[in-house]
């Protein structure tokens, strides 16, 4: 049996079930070609199935098929589903326009045919249509209620007030706190319009109506639509026209709920009623107006009227016009001609150039305004802007045309300045953009939501993605942690702005970069927000250089540490010895002083190497001001002394000054202030041959911010010039001066003007090239208390334990020989039992054997540390009660209180006071001491009496050049004199050695005698 026909038999069933179904098919093979359509799609599409079998989908309609959506839905979506519902697709197709589509696809296995694939199509653009309107009016419904160019008032079905919007606020001038729930629109509606509309009601529709809310409302209540116009009156009193449209607010059981009243300010629709009373005025005098030409002409085009309007434009008199010429005499010809070739085209009919052209179109009842060019009298040309109007009789038949024009320079004017503004506006978007890409920085755009509008160049390379792949993207999609790139959309979103937020950003392939933003939120010209533009620049750099600056700086702190253990070690020697001397009664007094300038100058080094670190905390910005009570007179004295060898030895007159009422003690930061002095000083010193030096101290009390401190070095060196002082204060910068002398490091003013900030001062220069410099150090004065210094500067000397105390054992521990020497000689003495240890090791062992009372631990010591000593001692039986005081060189505050936190009870710094020594074992020990007497003490109190009459009787070769030693302020000159006083009375030389030691010299010169003083008196 053949089974062709049976099969044909069988396909045309299946074709006419298909051309039954409603909407477009298409039967595609695996290869996209199409194997037949229904009939909806030939009528659909307007194609014949000639031009649709057999050929590829994408071919079809020339080419109109090939859409990237439906590529990917065939190519992509649908070889990985047999099915795949509802895909839309929005085009736009030649023949029939832009449509929206659900497209629906279904794999079949058609045995011979192999895998076919239906293709059904739904046109839904009606429906899209529909729901985009549906949204737009309800959009539009919640416009208009909350618009405040609409009152809206609702009410209850009594019509009391319930709501009123923002327009009916605006309009009538009453917050809805002051109508709602008191009041009906009746009562804000006036009286006798509600009267007059229930009457008229009433005789309408034939019933009573009582004036009042009713009247407004009767007719919305029966279902029938009420538009009227009503006067409303204001809280003011004043009132204004409204147009009011009411309707009935019902409930699911079609009951009355109550009304809403929507109205309109009618104001401005009546003063257009009233404008148009006007309009016959106004006609009559646009057609006299000089501002417009009226050319009325005949109906062959002959001007018949010329108006003044026409005369003052085209410069014509009305009688060189009338019944003469027509008005495209006076228009440009080649317009004329252009305008006859266009309306040809246009309305399909041969028009002439000439009077026709002009009026073609108002001869045919087409309304007709165009543009020409007028030719005035004098041939100069204007552009205007003209309506024809055609005139007709009764019968309609045109009598003739009116041509009303106006000079249309100024709009033309306008109009070209309003392309060049746009042009204007396209370059500086250019601009914009130019700027945007060129900078180095990731631009990004995001809306509030934190979705991306836009980015630039920057930002794709930082991604790795293109500029339409991040549009529209979340903008935390692109970083490593998205929670803290969210957090920051909303930190700038609150607060405005961020700066230096630190983010990962992750690219396409994998690469991550540390990135600093900086955003801000940006608004349109009306002050809504729009969104957040944010700017991340790369600091992987910026973030490996600061880690080498930390690893840097933590070298440095490593180094200065060592180098200040070195340097403390040897002088814990220095200053420790030669304290143990001064406790030696044989020495003289010149002996003592020595000591006393020993024991000064090594605890000024120690100061230096102080300052040193305090240099890495000033960079650092940790540096700190340790402020105490001192000895003015003291530290100058020592700044003398200092100094005063090496200006005798470049022959420079030295002076030291204290002019005024200068308080004695102060408090600062004496270190610091000392360490300006020294730097300033030693320059002056250093770049001065010849003349003198001055230092001068005053006080200010009458500072705008308190009383000052007023300090001058002033000397007689090359000066400096005005290119060198603005690099005086730089780090590392020396001046020419500096350079050639090839000396210093260019710190040491540096250094002084960050210790003057620090202490709330501050540091200038006056100089001149050839005759010297002036440095001005002007800071706080703050007047400090004698006792303070006077405790602090004499201490007691400890002679031995008082008796009857017990044995109290302390063990030495320390590698250095000197170190272990020096605590031995002054502890041994004075009566404490005394053992040694080199290392920790030891000192566990000797704790272990011997149990003494305190152990003074070194912090470096070989074998085991002072570190792990404490901590094994601390965890042996007893350890816990044993005092260690450690003994340390190290002046990093961090390595010291790590001592006190590993089981150190205290610690002292080498090198040490012996007083400090012994008050810390008094205070963790408890041990008492006995003191000796101050002998220096009586003798000041003795050297404090001297009066005038002490030197009444010297003879007069003692007094003068004493006298004029003070005068000149020559301080070698008078100690040699004063030892010369000696031999006579030890006792008045020792006072008056103290007077010049401490710059006394007022007090000198009243003691030498009468005369005339070129300073203040010291105090």
């Amino acid at each position: 049996m053949k089974t062709e026909p049976l099969v044909e038999d069988i396909q045309d069933y299946a074709q006419n079930i298909v051309d039954t179904v409603r909407e477009p098919l298409l039967i595609l093979d695996a290869t996209l070609r199409v194997r037949s359509a229904n009939r909806a799609f030939y009528q659909t599409f307007q194609v014949s199935a000639e031009e649709t079998v057999d050929r590829l989908i994408y071919e079809l309609g020339n080419g109109q098929w090939d859409i990237p959506d439906l590529r990917r839905l065939l190519e992509d979506i649908v070889p990985k589903s047999s099915v795949f519902n509802d895909f839309e697709l929005e085009h736009t197709f030649p023949v029939i326009g832009r449509r929206v589509m659900l497209l629906n696809a279904r794999k079949l296995q058609a045995g011979r045919h192999g895998e076919l694939l239906v293709l059904a199509m739904e046109d839904v653009t009606a429906r899209k249509r529909a729901e985009e309107a549906l949204l737009k009016a309800g959009a539009l419904q919640s416009a208009i209620f909350n618009s405040a160019n609409f009152s809206s008032i609702a009410t209850d079905e009594k019509g009391v007030i319930q709501i009123f919007n923002v327009g009916a606020e605006r309009m009538l001038g009453y917050t809805a706190a002051e109508v709602m729930n008191k009041i009906t629109p009746a009562d804000i509606s006036d009286p006798q319009e509600v009267i007059a509309r229930a009457k008229a009601l009433s005789a309408e529709l034939g019933t009573t109506i009582t004036p009042g809310f009713e009247a407004l409302v009767f007719k919305a209540a029966r279902g029938i639509e009420d538009i009227y116009e009503l006067t409303y009156i204001r809280k003011d009193g004043s009132r204004f026209p409204a147009v009011v449209s009411v309707t009935a607010l019902r409930d699911d059981q079609n009951a009355i709920i109550g009304y809403l009243l929507i109205g309109t300010d009618n104001t401005a629709r009546k003063q257009a009623e009233e404008a148009l009373l006007k309009a016959g005025a106004l006609q009559n005098a646009i057609f006299n107006s000089a501002n417009f030409s009226s050319i009325a002409t005949d109906e062959k085009g002959v001007i018949q009227i010329f108006n003044v309007g026409a005369e003052r434009m085209l410069g014509y008199a009305a009688i060189e016009v009338v019944d003469r010429i027509t008005p495209a005499d006076i228009s440009d010809p080649q317009e004329v001609i252009a305008r006859a070739k266009a309306l040809s085209a246009e309305l399909g009919t041969t028009i002439t150039p000439g009077f026709e052209a002009l009026v073609f179109k108002a001869s045919r009842g087409i309304e007709d305004i165009y543009e020409l060019t007028y030719i005035r009298k004098d041939n100069s040309r204007f552009p205007a802007i003209v309506s024809v109007t055609a005139l007709r009789d009764d019968q309609n038949a045109i009598i003739g045309y009116l041509l009303i024009g106006t000079d249309n320079t100024a709009r033309k004017q306008v109009e070209a300045e309003r392309m060049l503004l746009d042009q204007r506006v396209r370059d500086q978007q250019f601009y914009t953009r130019s700027l945007i890409e060129s900078n180095i920085d990731a631009l990004i755009a995001t809306d509030p939501r934190g979705i991306i509008t836009d980015v630039n160049k920057q930002m794709e390379a930082l991604t790795g993605c293109t500029r339409d792949e991040l549009i529209g993207a979340p903008f935390k999609g692109y970083f490593t942690n998205p929670e803290r790139a969210e957090a920051a959309i909303k930190l700038v979103l609150g607060e405005g702005k961020v700066t230096d937020y630190e983010l990962t950003a992750r690219a396409r392939d994998g690469k991550e970069t540390v990135v600093s933003y900086n955003a801000t939120t940006f608004h349109d010209r009306d002050r809504k927000l729009q969104g957040v533009f944010a700017a991340a620049r790369d600091v992987t750099e910026r973030k490996r250089y600061e880690q080498s600056l930390q690893q840097a700086n933590r070298a440095k702190s490593v180094f200065l540490a060592n180098m200040s253990h070195e340097i403390r070690t040897p002088m814990n020697a220095i200053l420790g010895f030669s304290q143990l001397m001064q406790r030696d009664p044989g020495l003289t007094p010149q002996q003592c002083q020595y000591l006393g300038t020993i024991n000064r100058s090594g605890e000024h080094l120690l100061a230096l190497i102080n300052d040193i670190l305090e240099m890495s905390k000033i960079e650092a910005g940790r540096t700190t001001l340790n402020l105490s009570t001192f000895d003015l007179l003291v530290l100058l004295k020592d700044l003398e002394m200092m100094f005063r060898v090496r200006t005798d030895e470049k022959n420079l007159s030295f002076s030291v000054e204290m002019i005024g009422d200068v308080p004695q003690y102060i408090v600062t930061d004496i270190n610091k202030l000392r360490q300006v002095f020294i730097n300033v000083l030693g320059n002056a010193v250093k770049f001065t041959e010849q003349g003198t030096i001055a230092l001068r101290v005053r006080a200010d009390r009458h500072g705008a911010n308190g009383p000052l401190l007023r300090v001058e070095i002033e000397d007689t060196g090359p000066g400096i010039s005005a290119d060198d002082q603005d690099k005086l204060f730089r780090q590392f910068e020396q001046t020419k001066t500096g350079q050639q002398a090839g000396t210093g490091t260019g710190l040491g003013l540096a250094i002084s003007r960050e210790f003057v900030r620090l202490m709330g001062g501050a540091i200038t220069v006056t100089s001149q090239v050839g005759k010297g410099s002036v440095f001005i150090i002007e800071m706080p004065l703050k007047k400090g208390e004698a006792q303070a210094v006077q405790l602090k500067d004499k201490p007691r000397h400890v002679l031995r334990l008082q008796p009857g105390q017990g044995e109290c054992r302390v063990l030495i521990a320390d590698d250095i020989e000197d170190n272990r020497q020096l605590l031995s000689q002054l502890l041994g003495p004075v009566g404490f039992a005394i053992r040694l240890a080199t290392n920790g090791a030891e000192a566990v062992q000797e704790f272990e054997q011997w149990r003494p009372q305190l152990i003074l631990m070194d912090f470096r010591m070989p074998v085991m540390d002072g570190r792990e000593a404490i901590r094994r001692i601390r965890a042996m039986a007893g350890g816990m009660e044993l005092k260690i005081i450690a003994v340390t060189a190290s002046a990093m505050d961090e390595n010291r209180q790590d001592l006190i936190a590993i089981g150190a009870d205290d610690f002292i710094g080498k090198p040490f006071r012996e007083v400090d020594l012994f008050q810390k074992i008094h205070t963790h020990t408890g041990v008492e001491y006995i003191y000796a007497a101050d002998p220096a003490v009586a003798s000041q109190e003795e050297a404090a009496e001297l009066t005038p009459e002490s030197l009444k009787d010297w003879p007069q070769d003692l007094i003068d050049p004493m006298r004029e030693a003070v005068i000149t302020a020559d301080l070698d000159q008078l100690l040699t004199k004063i030892q010369e006083v000696e031999a006579r009375d030890p006792l008045i030389a020792q006072g008056l050695r103290r007077l010049a030691e401490g710059f006394q010299y007022q007090k000198l010169l009243d003691l030498l005698g009468p005369v005339e003083p070129i300073f203040t008196a010291f105090r």
